[in-house]
């Protein structure tokens, strides 16, 4: 039997292939807080400088990093009792009394606050004062009232809870609506009597 030998020649691209880019990757936002967006970063800034292989490498990291990462999730035992808030009118004072826990597991106790009348007026006087068909910011409410910049009363806690108890009591009397985002609307008038 004759072996012949057969000679083969293989080319090789001096050229190498981009690596093929996970374009929903480099669609999702990051702020590179963690370290699987800080991957996630450095791969989109390589791609925009063109540098396909490091883009690649760094997808690769961020997919690593993505599944070494563990994330909990539980469910807080909350108070499930009953929240609200009932209020005693007084000829001079109003008092808001509310049930508040201090911590997780504890029992909740009884807070009252007491709002006087002249503190009541300043609010309504203010938000008079400012109130355009408009919802009103309660920063500039606070500003009038006190004679504060928003910042200072907002730090101050005694003295923002205390506003913000009044703006729900009047929201109680339905004299306003009282938006969480700390806006104020008057309802159905156009100045709170």
């Amino acid at each position: 039997m004759n072996k012949y030998i057969k000679e083969v020649r293989i080319k090789y691209n001096d050229e190498a292939e981009e690596p093929v880019l996970d374009l929903k990757l480099l669609k999702k936002r990051t702020n590179a807080n963690t370290p699987s967006g800080l991957m996630l970063k450095y791969s989109k800034q390589f791609k925009d400088e063109k540098n396909f292989l490091m883009a690649k490498l760094f997808q690769e990291l961020y997919t690593q990093v993505k599944n070494m990462e563990e994330s909990e999730q539980f469910k807080a035992k909350q108070w499930r009792g009953k929240s609200g808030v009932t209020y005693q009118i007084k000829p001079d004072l109003v008092i808001a009394i509310r049930f508040r826990k201090k911590d997780i597991g504890e029992k909740p106790i009884e807070v009252k606050t007491e709002m006087t009348k002249e503190q009541i007026n300043k609010v309504r006087h203010a938000i008079n004062q400012l109130n355009t068909e408009k919802l009103t910011e309660t920063r500039y409410i606070a500003e009038l009232v006190y004679k504060k910049e928003w910042n200072k009363v907002f730090s101050n806690r005694p003295q923002h809870t205390l506003l913000v108890e009044i703006l729900n009591y009047l929201e109680y009397k339905q004299e306003i609506k009282y938006y969480r985002s700390g806006k104020v609307k008057v309802l159905n008038q156009e100045k709170i009597k």
